[in-house]
């Protein structure tokens, strides 16, 4: 008897497993709405962790984060490399565990942070000072 042992999927694989459109939406795209788009992929995993009905939507769009660094690596400024490349890992990672009732609002949390922080490096969201109360 033979085992199959799966290895994680390549970026080639996922590719295959996200409707090709959307790679097709984006591509043109520069990195900044690159990165925007993958905060709003974040975003949304933030809001559907939580949700146990949601789960194979969240596994999708951790699938669809990942690519969307894979795709954006090569034009976003050297600095931010290893940070997309920890968060492209992270989330493959969480893909392949979730769903994991004890860690949904860590996922959810998580998420949002990193969101957060792309928006600030894509230039799309600027420390706004808060008003003075």
């Amino acid at each position: 008897m033979t085992l199959l042992i799966r290895e994680p999927a390549t970026p080639e694989q996922l590719v295959q497993m996200i409707d090709r459109s959307f790679y097709d939406k984006i591509k043109d795209l520069n990195w900044q709405d690159k990165l925007g788009n993958l905060a709003s992929t974040l975003a949304k995993i933030s809001t559907q962790a939580t949700i146990s009905q949601q789960d194979r939507l969240t596994v999708k769009l951790l699938r669809e984060a990942a690519l969307i660094i894979e795709w954006s690596i090569s034009e976003v400024p050297q600095m931010y490399h290893l940070e997309l490349a920890a968060m492209q890992k992270e989330c493959l990672a969480w893909c392949r565990v979730h769903p994991v009732e004890e860690v949904r609002s860590i996922l959810a949390l998580y998420t949002q942070n990193q969101s957060d922080r792309l928006l600030e490096i894509s230039g799309l969201l600027t420390n706004i000072p808060l008003p003075r109360s």
